[in-house]
């Protein structure tokens, strides 16, 4: 018995072949795709390395430092610069987190039947990116258990980073968990012994 199942689908390229844009989509998605698979499968999700939450004196200014995340499904999260900003003073505890995002960017006159409009425009990149978002959490309830939600303004998983909580005029940084189980990493399995 043989069962086949394809999993992913690249562009075939020959002589004499018309290319469209939904051929250069299809050979993108395919390389992003296999990118994010591999991502999950070697490194898991969470934090790879840095994104730091610390608290700058005085007050409510929060830096976070540069680093890079894998989200729940593969996509690179890069921060390549701190971030600072300051928390509103309307509540106590506050998560961060990091979320990929997309924008497009660059318009330029598009001569494509697909617009439908003389003159019209279309982006010609899109850019990749992070947002960085801070929301309001819960505080204690009847289970004596303190609720950490995901933030999902977004709409897209990000990786929580941090909850900050005040503790009279100071912020204390709680660091969340930073990593997914990774198969990269296995343990030697122990002898058997009698």
């Amino acid at each position: 018995m043989i069962i086949r199942r394809m999993n992913f689908s690249r562009t075939h390229y020959f002589s004499g072949r018309l290319l469209s844009a939904d051929d250069f989509l299809a050979e993108q998605n395919y390389h992003r795709d296999k990118q994010r698979f591999r991502n999950l499968h070697v490194h898991g999700y969470g934090v790879i390395s840095g994104l730091s939450v610390s608290v700058r004196t005085p007050g409510s200014h929060i830096s976070l430092s540069p680093g890079m995340a894998i989200d729940a499904i593969g996509r690179e999260i890069c921060v390549l610069t701190p971030v600072e900003f300051t928390l509103p003073s309307t509540k106590s505890r506050w998560q961060v987190s990091v979320h990929y995002v997309e924008a497009e960017a660059r318009p330029m006159p598009s001569i494509s039947a697909d617009t439908g409009e003389a003159g019209a425009t279309q982006s010609s990149r899109i850019e990749e990116g992070v947002e960085v978002v801070v929301t309001p959490i819960g505080t204690t309830g009847k289970s004596g258990r303190r609720p950490i939600a995901l933030a999902t303004e977004t709409g897209t998983p990000g990786v929580p980073l941090a909850v900050l909580h005040r503790k009279g005029s100071r912020w204390i940084v709680i660091a969340l968990p930073t990593r997914s189980r990774s198969t990269g990493t296995r343990k030697k399995p122990k002898p058997y012994v009698k």
